[in-house]
């Protein structure tokens, strides 16, 4: 057989592999079920958000029904793995999630200390702020920030210096009354939650972690979807990302200066 005959076989089954991967169906048999928490600028109930117009953009191009609802973040990851929520907005990839769901990145997490006034000028990292037993920590349940946040956060839930609340809107209202010294959290919560509480922002507000912000973005349930299909829905993110729709989206939420800084693989 000739080069040029085998160079055609193998573009005619590429291409028909690749076609028949492309056609695969990202619907089930039933509405997809795709679970919001509250988060500020990425989903707030009454709001909306980033998420949610995401969400709305992957139904008008998947042709796939949904029907979304607003749970516990903490509840959400049990969900995904039990199978009964199928997808979830903005959940940061760990090892241990990625056992039953899959992900595809859409926005990144700058995660910041937000510093009370009982802490010392002199505290500048968390191996500072571990160092002083007196001072505490509040954060959401099952919150993940980013390998060197959480590996510091367990050690201070070990020793009994973190308080855990059930929803963000409670992490800064008794942050602000001085129930704990400091708190983590990402531009997408700040920008939105001082501003709907009427709440004064701390005087420090500060980056502790050296790696760059965190990844963050749709969750597959591996229960409810085939790897193809996982594909095809990091196929539809990365097409959001490329043609610009997700950097629109971001601006529209936060601005046409902090917006795209927010967006994931960006320049």
């Amino acid at each position: 057989m000739s080069l040029r005959i085998c160079v055609s076989m193998v573009l005619v089954l590429g291409g028909a592999w690749a076609g028949a991967a492309h056609a695969v169906s990202l619907c089930p048999d039933r509405p997809i079920s795709f679970a919001h928490y509250e988060f500020g600028l990425l989903y707030s109930e009454g709001y909306g958000g980033i998420d949610d117009d995401v969400q709305k953009e992957l139904a008008k191009r998947s042709g796939c029904k949904f029907e979304t609802s607003l749970l516990p973040r903490a509840r959400i990851w049990i969900e995904l793995e039990r199978g009964t929520v199928d997808m979830a907005g903005s959940g940061i990839q760990t090892p241990a999630r990625d056992k039953f769901a899959w992900f595809a990145h859409y926005v990144v997490e700058d995660n910041h200390v937000h510093i009370g006034p009982k802490v010392p000028a002199s505290v500048k990292s968390m191996a500072d702020f571990i160092a002083d037993p007196n001072l505490t920590v509040g954060g959401v349940r099952s919150y993940s920030y980013s390998p060197n946040y959480d590996r510091h956060v367990q050690t201070l839930i070990d020793a009994k210096r973190f308080y855990s609340v059930n929803d963000p809107i409670m992490l800064y209202r008794m942050f602000d009354t001085g129930r704990y010294d400091i708190f983590i959290a990402s531009q997408f919560l700040s920008l939105h939650y001082f501003r709907i509480l009427h709440l004064k922002p701390p005087k420090r507000i500060q980056d502790w972690d050296p790696d760059p912000p965190t990844p963050s973005g749709l969750v597959v349930s591996k229960k409810t979807f085939t790897p193809a299909q996982a594909e095809g829905w990091q196929r539809l993110v990365t097409q959001m990302l490329a043609d610009g729709t997700v950097r629109k989206i971001l601006a529209k939420h936060m601005g046409e200066d902090l917006g795209p800084r927010a967006m994931y693989g960006r320049p």
